[in-house]
């Protein structure tokens, strides 16, 4: 393997990562905390678009 191609499985891994996350929170009804322009903002998961 290069390294371009561990790079991108861990982008790939990165992504995959997130989605998971979200899915679950939005099952889950929860929040998530973000940061937005310098501000940590508390964010419904359902409202939140990926």
């Amino acid at each position: 393997m290069t390294q371009t191609d561990i790079k991108a499985k861990v982008l790939q891994g990165g992504k995959l990562a997130i989605e998971r996350l979200l899915d679950r929170k939005r099952r889950d009804n929860s929040y998530i905390v973000v940061s937005k322009n310098g501000k940590v903002v508390k964010l419904n998961a359902k409202d939140f678009k990926s």
